[in-house]
């Protein structure tokens, strides 16, 4: 612990006091301990795995029994690309959400449990610096260990079964999709930890949301507007090239963005009126 609670002297903007420190601590606390190279794996091994299971088995077992999805594709590759784009942006996108919110549900109530959140508010750092360098460290590895890492092995994967490199564009856009709804429920599960002292009430609301999505969009259809619930199908539909209603892609990528930093917001208001 000592490790992580080490401080350097640094010259900062005063409504970010002690910013640099607290940023390098939560760096080291996910770069200097076994965290990153578990992640490394995990990540780009379970979407990977998944990838590659729609792309190179699946078509082929269904080719052999006579699928008729295969000649609705247009026929065995159309079909395997179209496997491996849903099963990356369409489920993966569910299960990085989920990924986030349980790797982050501590991020804050466990130092609140502890007692390190008083500790460090009795040095000279800004109540806003704690939570803006939990944000920027958490984001910043989501973004390169769960997000970046497994795309470039399903990019990879595709451009193989395509026996061509894969447009990227495409998959650059779907990518960027991805990243905002993750950063959603990133920023929702911090705000979250400045609200509850205990993991519970965390991830019944966070996950609760995630997989209630479905079934409310469907009984409420302007839900999807303003919700990051259709940005799963919209980055699958992004990849593939085909058309997308602005308002479908527009208005709930703008709304996810926009609640993230009202999230944000909140998360920094209520933290700096915590009593410790």
């Amino acid at each position: 612990m000592a490790a992580n609670i080490e401080f350097h002297r640094s010259k900062e903007l005063s409504w970010l006091r002690g910013f640099a420190n607290l940023l390098r601590k939560e760096n080291r606390s996910w770069w200097s301990t076994r965290r990153w190279w578990i992640n490394a794996l995990l990540w780009p091994g379970m979407l990977g795995g998944l990838v590659g299971l729609m792309i190179f088995v699946v078509p082929t077992i269904a080719a052999q029994t006579g699928d008729p999805a295969v000649d609705a594709a247009g026929g065995l590759l159309p079909f395997a690309l179209q496997l491996g784009r849903m099963a990356f942006f369409e489920m993966g996108t569910m299960v990085l959400a989920i990924g986030v919110v349980v790797l982050c549900q501590d991020l804050i109530i466990e130092e609140k449990q502890s007692g390190v959140v008083e500790w460090l508010l009795t040095k000279p750092v800004a109540r806003r610096s704690y939570v803006l360098a939990k944000l920027a460290a958490s984001a910043g590895t989501v973004l390169v260990l769960l997000i970046s890492l497994p795309a470039l092995v399903t990019y990879l994967m595709l451009s193989i079964r395509l026996r061509a490199p894969f447009p990227p564009l495409p998959f650059l856009g779907g990518v960027g999709i991805l990243s905002a709804h993750t950063l959603f429920y990133l920023t929702l599960t911090l705000m979250l930890g400045t609200l509850y002292t205990s993991r519970a009430p965390i991830l019944g609301f966070a996950l609760g949301l995630l997989l209630s999505g479905n079934f409310l969009s469907g009984l409420l259809k302007p839900l999807v507007f303003v919700t990051p619930w259709m940005l799963a199908k919209v980055a699958s539909l992004v990849v593939d090239a085909q058309p997308v209603p602005a308002s479908l892609l527009w208005s709930p990528l703008t709304a996810s963005l926009l609640w993230s930093a009202v999230f944000i917001f909140m998360a920094l208001a209520k933290f700096e009126n915590t009593e410790f």
